[in-house]
């Protein structure tokens, strides 16, 4: 089931660059049906090819954001109604994260991501961001939360919940959406 995952997550992935690359040249809904076509086969056909398993290696796990940012992205681009993250969100969010990520190289004395391990804590991380997502009426981050806790429970990949839910690259996406922004 782990290798199913890792693959349908590298097929979103490489649809939605394909989604990005194409929308230069296609309108975005036929780019998004393009992209996800030329993501699937690329899995199907070359998933054991040096380029793909290299691909893996450096962005899994997967987890549920990056493939969910991706497909979240090419819905806005399919005219789907999709909620914007606020400027504020991103940047409390590039905050947070900034400072989980140095916790977790141990840089500073707590470990955050140890908290990931335990059921009581992901419990109430999981529960805040379902109220977070309640008052906000934005249902993508518990979406989130939810799913990758139940990979968690599932034993579907990593043991550390943080590894479902979060990964290093939203740190630049973040940065990117907000340097967008300001233009």
């Amino acid at each position: 089931m782990i290798g199913f995952l890792a693959g349908l997550g590298l097929a979103v992935l490489l649809g939605w660059m394909a989604f990005a690359l194409l929308g230069w040249a296609l309108a975005a809904p036929l780019a998004v049906w393009v992209g996800g076509a030329i993501g699937g086969l690329a899995v199907l056909l070359a998933r054991n090819t040096l380029p793909l398993r290299g691909m893996v290696a450096l962005l899994a796990p997967f987890g549920v954001m990056l493939p969910a940012i991706a497909l979240r992205d090419m819905a806005a681009g399919a005219g789907l109604p999709v909620v914007p993250f606020a400027t504020f969100e991103l940047l409390v969010f590039l905050v947070l994260y900034l400072a989980f990520l140095t916790s977790a190289i141990g840089l500073v004395r707590l470990d955050a991501y140890r908290i990931g391990y335990a059921p009581l804590p992901v419990a109430v991380m999981v529960l805040a961001v379902c109220l977070y997502g309640f008052l906000t009426g934005n249902w993508f981050l518990p979406l989130v939360a939810v799913l990758g806790q139940g990979m968690w429970v599932s034993g579907w990949g990593s043991s550390n919940w943080f590894d479902h839910v979060t990964h290093v690259l939203l740190v630049p996406v973040a940065l990117v959406v907000l340097i967008l922004r300001l233009i």
